[in-house]
């Protein structure tokens, strides 16, 4: 047997034996790739993932946070305050609903790796979607009635 394969004795009843494509030490070396790099590789949009990361410095500085096993004691009520300090200072809703996503996405995966019990994001409330419906100023009953009075266009 090389090193490359594995012993019929690790496989599933029924797997058969096939060349491994990454050596002991490449496979020890992607273990200790850092949580936040794996994280941040899934987020394909590199622009998401530009702004993903300025909102996870701005959240980790406005909350003290300079260790990631700090992210463990993060409670709703940072996020809140966070939140309460990002419309103080006028932001959009669209951007403050991004800076939520962002943790919330961090959040998420943190707790597939066991790394934190629970997503602190979830139950924040958002800032309504802004929306185009409604906003074109209608035209009142006099303006209707004087474009149908209008002569039509001599072409």
């Amino acid at each position: 047997m090389t090193e490359n394969t594995v012993p019929h004795t690790a496989l599933a009843p029924g797997a058969v034996a096939q060349e491994r494509a990454l050596t002991a030490v490449q496979f020890h070396q992607l273990a200790e790739v850092p949580p936040a790099l794996t994280w941040f590789a899934n987020i394909d949009n590199p622009q998401t993932r530009r702004a993903y990361q300025n909102d996870l410095s701005e959240f980790m500085a406005f909350a003290g946070i300079d260790r990631p096993e700090q992210f463990r004691i993060v409670a709703r009520a940072h996020l809140l305050a966070w939140r309460k300090g990002l419309e103080s200072r006028a932001l959009a809703g669209a951007t403050i609903r991004r800076k939520l996503a962002a943790l919330s996405s961090l959040f998420d995966y943190l707790c597939e790796a066991n790394a934190v019990t629970s997503n602190s994001v979830k139950g924040v409330k958002r800032p309504k979607m802004e929306s185009l419906e409604g906003k074109t100023p209608a035209i009142g009953d006099h303006q209707a009635r004087a474009l149908l009075n209008e002569p039509d266009a001599v072409v």
